[in-house]
């Protein structure tokens, strides 16, 4: 429909004109049609293109949606300023604007970069993924943010980098000399960058290696990272040493092993569950030979498994496994985190779950006469 009334032989200032009817399926329909044929002449479609966004029909909203994209170079300061300054906007009105704004390519990268750290309504991660979003365009201004006296800035454009993944390579030199010697929660996050963007380089892997080794307050952050580095690598089979330094890296590796177990790579997941699983093996081993020092407090492990963070609840029921019998007064808990949101934890309650079923069932056994 939307195709006929582009074709009609009428003026834009007739379509505009039907932006001023009081039947709002007319005045959309005005705005679709006045968006398309004359984008750049639209501004006053864009309010009528985000209330079809908001609608309850579905076709007219992905056309609007479209829309936007297609008139979105010619209006970026419009876009980006009902961005920032849209208090309480629905999902939806956010997520038309950040992809229109995406869609706009090289024309947006200047002023989203302007508001980046000053975003009102919005934030730094929403305004930071567009220009991901944006991709290869705006690495090259990006990385002159690299230099950029405010530590907030380099840290955000650090992140965007991380999103944006190998297609920023050309940013990997100034993001190494970051890790090197900028502050410390600017380095973690170019250490993090880093590993999403070159995971395969040599280079990477003995930066974090001997940064961890020479900056002693960066150690468990760039192990962590290191940890994230292995995974990679490890899923990729480029370096079958990955696994062995990845269980190596001992607690450092934790938490970065549970997150990627709920990663949407299948091939991530297997690794990291295969991690898992060695690490409980091996602490059930030191168990056996009185090494580990498990935490044997109910209240404690109780108050673990309920902790927000993935890592504290996932840790947890790896310590109620080795109590082994003992631990059955935790089973209830261990069902109920078997089915997690979080599949690390999930992973880790099941083993735990399966190794303290096993003690009983083995004592029961030894029991009977």
């Amino acid at each position: 429909m939307l195709f006929a009334c582009a074709g009609c032989a009428r003026s834009p200032e007739d379509w505009r004109a039907g932006l001023e009817s009081e039947d709002s399926f007319e005045r959309g329909m005005c705005a679709l049609a006045l968006a398309r044929v004359a984008p750049g002449e639209a501004t006053d479609t864009i309010p009528h293109l985000l209330e079809l966004v908001e609608g309850r029909d579905a076709g007219l909203a992905t056309a609007a949606c479209g829309e936007l994209a297609r008139l979105a170079g010619h209006h970026v300061e419009i876009l980006i300023d009902i961005l920032v300054h849209t208090e309480s906007a629905t999902p939806k009105f956010r997520t038309a604007l950040c992809d229109a704004l995406a869609a706009a390519g090289p024309a947006a990268v200047g002023s989203l970069r302007a508001h980046l750290l000053d975003g009102g309504a919005s934030s730094p991660r929403e305004l930071g993924q567009i220009l991901a979003d944006i991709g290869p365009s705006a690495v090259a201004p990006l990385v002159a943010d690299l230099a950029d006296p405010n530590p907030r800035r380099r840290l955000c454009t650090a992140w965007i980098f991380s999103r944006i993944g190998s297609k920023a390579a050309s940013a990997v030199p100034v993001l190494t000399g970051m890790v090197e010697r900028d502050e410390l929660f600017v380095a973690r996050q170019a250490a993090l960058a880093l590993v999403e963007i070159a995971p395969l380089d040599e280079t990477t892997r003995s930066t974090l290696e001997r940064t961890s080794m020479q900056r002693g307050e960066l150690a468990r952050p760039l192990r962590e990272a290191l940890a994230r580095l292995c995974l990679n690598r490890a899923r990729s089979g480029a370096d079958k040493d990955s696994g062995q330094r990845l269980f190596a890296l001992g607690d450092e590796a934790f938490v970065p092993v549970v997150e990627a177990c709920g990663a949407d790579d299948p091939g991530l997941q297997a690794v990291a569950r295969r991690q898992l699983q060695l690490r409980y093996a091996a602490l059930a081993l030191g168990f056996a030979q009185g090494l580990p020092e498990v935490e044997r407090d109910a209240g404690a492990l109780r108050a673990g498994l309920v902790r927000r963070d993935a890592g504290p609840r996932a840790r947890s029921a790896l310590q109620i496994a080795m109590l082994g019998a003992r631990g059955a007064e935790f089973l209830p808990l261990l069902e109920a985190h078997a089915q997690d949101s979080d599949a690390g934890v999930a992973c880790c309650a099941r083993l735990a779950l399966l190794h303290v079923l096993r003690c009983l069932a083995f004592e029961g056994a030894r029991k009977t006469p």
